[in-house]
């Protein structure tokens, strides 16, 4: 049986790995990090965590322990913020661990980084790899013995892939993509693509049925019974049913996939198209789906808001104030690189230095003794 720790444990995605990993195995979480934050799904997680059996501790080096984990397992935010937290761990694990430990690092970071943190840790004698989740809070609750249950979109090293799999299996359903370290961040940013680009689709659709049919306005039963008939058809997106359905039912836009992650995850997918060489209008998409997130996070500081709470933006009574934005802040430059940097700069500043572009070892290098 494995012998864990976990990082983010208390989030969202990790946090029901508490009650899906059984006395029965295939792994025992002994240690839990815990800041202290109050509030959410964390107090119900702290209670599930402690049930399981596993000690909830404030600080990296109280999770590494003494030498007695397999390894780490890390869900926690994106580039700028883990690549501290990855090099924290690996230098802890290094100093005590008697067995080459890993880390399983579950957050859906940029190719470059995955790449670079394998090579950073094999460097340190500790294994290193990205699955990075897809299928949302609810999705992680299911676990693997439910058919809609999250994927996990593996990759890296196959021998650390069949030695996690019962573990994975119990959390979800995983895909080995091949060696790269790089494939699963690779593969969730190609579902990006798919998603956010549905996710515009959805969001024009109601913004044009709030002008021609509804007052200028979105919501009510009318609406919602023309969007539900028509994304029942061949032209349907996904993010009708699990986003823009509750903004539009029940006027809840804070249900959903948090902006706060999303835009780092567009532009991580916009810099990937710009990558494999692709046409501006494929580039162009996911820089305009992260200008309007950027543009939401500046406007409603401190607010949690869902992905499809763009829809409120495109319609005719706040679609100026988008285009300005998008405008001034450099959206439409004739350099794709030049776009996607201007977006980052658009941020708020901690979202800014979690993007954390052009990740390379001397990252994660800086924080070594």
């Amino acid at each position: 049986m494995l012998k864990l720790a976990y990082v983010g444990g208390l989030g969202m995605m990790a946090g029901p790995a508490a009650t899906h990993l059984t006395a029965d195995g295939p792994a025992r979480v002994l240690r839990v990090q815990d800041r202290g934050t109050q509030g959410g799904s964390r107090d119900r997680y702290r209670t599930d965590w402690q049930a399981h059996g596993a000690e909830l501790v404030p600080t990296l080096q109280q999770l590494a322990g003494n030498g007695d984990l397999d390894g780490v397992v890390v869900c926690a935010g994106k580039n700028g913020d883990d690549v501290a937290i990855i090099s924290e761990l690996t230098n802890l694990l290094r100093a005590v661990s008697t067995t080459r430990p890993f880390i399983l690092h579950l957050s859906t970071v940029s190719p470059d980084f995955a790449e670079a943190a394998t090579s950073f840790c094999a460097s340190q004698q500790v294994d290193y790899v990205n699955y990075p989740l897809t299928g949302g809070p609810l999705g992680a609750q299911l676990g693997g013995s439910d058919p809609k249950g999250m994927l996990i979109l593996a990759s890296g090293d196959a021998a650390i892939y069949q030695r996690l799999l019962p573990l994975l299996q119990r959390l979800g359903h995983p895909r080995y993509f091949g060696s790269s370290p790089a494939a699963g961040a690779i593969t969730k940013l190609v579902g990006h693509h798919m998603v956010f680009n549905g996710l515009n689709g959805i969001a024009t659709a109601a913004a044009i049925h709030a002008d021609c049919f509804n007052q200028g306005r979105l919501g009510g039963d009318e609406q919602f019974d023309y969007l539900a008939f028509l994304n029942g058809g061949a032209g349907g997106t996904r993010q009708w049913e699990l986003g823009l359905s509750k903004g539009i039912a029940t006027d809840n836009w804070e249900q959903g996939f948090s902006i706060h992650h999303a835009v780092v995850d567009a532009i991580y997918a916009a810099r990937l198209a710009v990558a494999a060489g692709l046409s501006r209008i494929s580039i162009q998409a996911m820089t305009n789906t992260a200008f309007t997130f950027s543009y939401l996070l500046n406007r409603y500081p401190g607010q949690t808001l869902a992905t499809h709470a763009v829809a409120r933006e495109m319609i005719r009574s706040g679609s100026a104030d988008l285009d300005r934005f998008m405008t001034e802040r450099g959206a439409f430059g004739a350099d794709a690189d030049a776009v996607i940097a201007a977006c980052v700069a658009s941020l708020p500043e901690k979202i800014r230095d979690s993007a954390l572009l052009e990740v390379t070892t001397a990252h994660f290098e800086s924080g070594l003794d």
